[in-house]
């Protein structure tokens, strides 16, 4: 789950810590996210999508219609 997310990541060699924070999101709940405990919320989706620079369909392909 979220492998275009992870894959962005590491090709702009940004940790997970740094994203959470960034996007403004807990790092529990953005590990919770990323292991499927925890859904994208929408108001993630877009702030993770605005501080890396992609559109979220790029990172989120599994909830581009949502």
């Amino acid at each position: 789950m979220y492998e275009a997310l992870k894959k962005t990541l590491e090709e702009r060699k940004i940790s997970k810590a740094q994203l959470s924070r960034r996007a403004d999101i807990t790092q529990s709940d953005f590990y919770m996210m990323l292991a499927g405990k925890r859904p994208a919320f929408p108001g993630w989706r877009k702030r993770i999508a605005a501080v890396l620079d992609v559109t979220e369909s790029d990172i989120f392909p599994e909830n581009a219609n949502k």
